[in-house]
């Protein structure tokens, strides 16, 4: 789990408390009488519940004397289930927790995970009588400490359901009777841990994407993605391979399949909308095939998830460095891991504010190079180099059935895999990112329209930077290319471009002029209704342009680029 809306110049990437108080639908203090865990028929996975003898409240309607908290996550029989960073409780603590109202059942949940439970010590210090701690590789040992007072508590509870209402939140769900897991919540390296036992065999073990990848970032994250997949492989036995497209998948147990998935916009409805919760990794466990390694005994890990949540301002003014750091981090709890203690590796429980100056995720640490030693002990992956950029794209109508066909790069290291990026208009991938194992793909039933198609080449090391864009139409006449484009700037950024209208296909109702900062780029996409374009004020840099030729909504092919330097 990586919680916090991160954002530039912050000291830390984890949200503040005062802003998790402000997001928590309640707060509750109370005793902890018992803890147990057991399948929810319904989303057919693991909850561990935790009761609650409550002393104080806010938020919540009246004032309550129990409450059951339903944490993602434990051990029923010979299956575990974990999830990074869910906080944990033991019989006989007394805490004060901020609560989310989970948005699929009503139940309440932690906010914030590890974040939003407090015990309170009884110490005789007031400034430490309440201690939080997040938990690393082992349950006795804290990743990090914080300490608060009663009355600093108190003033931070108060502000509880202030933006967020528990009303209708379901207090009490039914619980099983029988402790079966009291505080159940394993991490690596703890006394029950488990890894992917595929890593002795030189097996696989694949990375499914939900279909479209995340909204928010080019290409899906797709490229973010193979890189967080490669950062693992690379340093240890188990192999961590591009898997398929698939529709979003839950927490569910229903295709324990031994795949490792990666869904967006919390499909489960597991993470509250004003949460610090930016996603959550974890996997199921299994003890019917245990295995030695380095003199600890392992189960097998048979299935692994991560999942994103959903609102767009949880992620904004993300790079792709920073949303890389997230998947590295989640696929490291889906393959075994806990927290670090140790601020230097990626599964430490905040991500590095750094991250906004970089494009990449940050490299393992020291203590996430020896867990992988120790639970995946052997070579990585051979280091590789990225594939260059696919050639030769093409496409072939025949009716409504569409053959698109390119080249392997010439140049960089072996593609292993393509990625498919269509869309309405040139640059955006709204239709579909489509995973491939090989050049080439046909298909039919296409609705009439024009689409715009680029490829973008992957192997081990991540993926290349993606062809220009290639117009299709199905059913329809698009306009030809206009001709002659030039351009010029002066002082000022007064800039003139013109072109003439194409010498083939329909007569054009309207232009859009395409310019970018790279060649074949569409930062700007400007409507213009003849073949001149000119204005001022256009900012200093070099632009590359290109204009395409409209008839109605839809579009033709692009004209020569330009080059334009604005003084």
């Amino acid at each position: 789990m990586l919680a916090g809306a991160v954002r530039p110049a912050q000291a830390s990437v984890r949200v503040g408390d005062d802003a998790l108080a402000r997001s928590s639908a309640a707060a509750v203090q109370g005793l902890v009488v018992a803890t147990s865990a057991a399948w929810d028929p319904e989303a057919d996975t693991i909850y561990t519940f935790v009761t609650l003898d409550v002393s104080r409240s806010w938020g919540l309607d009246g004032q309550p004397a129990r409450v059951v908290v339903k944490q993602l996550g434990g051990l029923v029989g010979g299956t575990a289930f974990v999830v990074g960073g869910q906080a944990r409780f033991a019989v006989g603590e007394e805490v004060l927790v901020f609560l989310d109202v989970r948005p699929r059942d009503r139940t309440l949940s932690v906010a914030g995970l590890e974040q939003g439970k407090w015990v309170l010590t009884g110490a005789a210090d007031p400034a430490a009588a309440a201690m939080r701690e997040m938990r690393g590789t082992d349950r006795t040992v804290a990743v990090a400490r914080d300490y608060r007072s009663t009355a600093a508590l108190d003033v931070l509870a108060a502000l509880a359901g202030s933006r967020v209402s528990a009303s209708g939140a379901v207090l009490e769900p039914m619980a099983p009777a029988a402790d079966l897991a009291a505080s159940a919540a394993f991490t690596t390296l703890s006394s029950t841990p488990a890894r992917w036992h595929e890593g002795d065999t030189g097996g696989s073990v694949y990375v499914d994407t939900q279909a479209g990848g995340h909204p928010q970032f080019a290409g899906g994250g797709l490229a973010q993605l193979a890189n967080a997949a490669v950062k693992w492989s690379a340093v240890g036995s188990l192999r961590l391979a591009n898997g398929v497209a698939r529709t979003a998948r839950c927490f569910s147990n229903v295709e324990n399949d031994g795949r490792l998935s990666v869904s967006y916009g919390d499909p489960c409805g597991e993470i509250a909308d004003g949460s610090s919760t930016l996603a959550i990794g974890g996997a199921y466990f299994s003890s019917s095939q245990q295995r030695t390694i380095n003199g600890v005994s392992f189960w097998k890990i048979t299935k692994g998830m991560v999942i994103t949540d959903n609102p767009a301002s949880k992620w904004s003014g993300f790079t792709t460095g920073c949303y890389e750091d997230v998947l590295v981090h989640e696929i490291g709890h889906a393959i075994g891991f806990g927290h670090s203690t140790s601020t230097a590796a990626i599964m430490y429980p905040s991500i590095s504010s750094s991250c906004f100056s970089r494009a990449v995720s940050m490299p393992l640490g020291a203590d996430d190079l020896a867990g992988m030693a120790a639970l995946y002990p052997g070579a990585g992956v051979p280091p590789v180099t990225p594939p260059g950029t696919p050639t030769g794209l093409s496409a072939n109508v025949v009716g409504s059935t569409v053959s698109i066909a390119w080249n392997a790069p010439a140049t960089g290291g072996a593609a292993t895999g393509y990625q498919l990026l269509a869309g309405t208009a040139p640059g955006v991938a709204n239709i579909g990112v489509v995973p491939l194992t090989a050049p080439g793909i046909v298909v039919p039933g296409v609705p009439n329209g024009l689409y715009y198609v680029r490829v973008v080449a992957t192997n081990a090391a991540g993926a290349s930077a993606p062809t220009l864009d290639l117009p299709i139409s199905v059913g329809q006449t698009p306009p030809g290319a206009p001709r002659s484009l030039a351009g010029q700037a002066a002082p000022g950024g007064n800039v003139y471009i013109s072109w003439l209208p194409p010498s083939s296909g329909p007569a054009p109702t309207s232009y859009v002029v395409l310019a970018g900062y790279a060649p074949g780029a569409n930062t700007f996409q400007i409507p213009v209704p003849g073949t001149v374009l000119a204005g001022g004020g256009v900012p200093s840099a070099v632009y590359y342009v290109r204009v395409v030729a409209m008839n109605g909504a839809v579009a033709g092919t692009p004209s020569n680029e330009i080059t334009l330097v604005v003084p």
